[in-house]
C-alpha cells in the first residue's frame, strides 16, 4: 500500500512502524516487497488471467449482498447500485472482515462459507 504514496510525501517513520510490526510476527522474516506498484505488478496480471479465460473483471463496485439458491450455491451478487452479477464462479476483493459481514446470518452454517471463520484479515492489505 505504501507504493501508492509519492516517496517525497512519505515519512520513513511509517515504514519503520510497519516493518517493526511485521518482524514481530511469527513469520515476519518472510515478508517481501513488490518490484513495482501493486495495481501493475499484482492486480493487473490476475485480472488479465481472469479475462484470458473468458471472465469479466468489474471494478469500482460494491457488493450489497450475496444471494444463494435453494441448494445453497451462489445465485448472484447484488451491488449497491442495484446491478445483479451472475456467473459460474466469483472472485471479489474485499477485506476479510467485510466479507464476513456480507454473509447472511442464516447462511453462515453452510460448510463452504464456514471455512471463512478461520480466515484472519491483514489490516495493511
Amino acid at each position: 500500500a505504501l507504493n501508492f504514496i509519492n516517496p517525497d510525501e512519505l515519512s520513513m517513520q511509517c515504514i519503520l512502524i510497519a516493518l517493526n510490526c511485521f518482524l514481530q510476527e511469527k513469520h515476519g522474516s518472510k515478508m517481501a516487497f513488490l518490484d513495482g506498484n501493486p495495481p501493475e505488478r499484482l492486480c493487473k496480471p490476475i485480472a488479465d488471467h481472469i479475462e484470458s479465460l473468458g471472465g469479466q473483471v468489474i471494478l469500482n463496485s460494491r457488493i450489497q449482498k450475496i444471494e444463494l439458491n435453494a441448494d445453497k450455491s451462489v445465485k448472484h451478487f447484488v451491488l449497491t447500485n442495484g446491478n445483479i452479477i451472475t456467473g459460474d464462479a466469483y472472485v471479489f476483493a474485499t477485506p476479510v472482515d467485510i466479507l464476513k459481514l456480507l454473509l447472511p446470518e442464516d447462511r453462515k452454517e453452510i460448510s463452504y462459507f464456514k471455512k471463512l471463520d478461520k480466515l484472519v484479515g491483514v489490516p495493511v492489505i
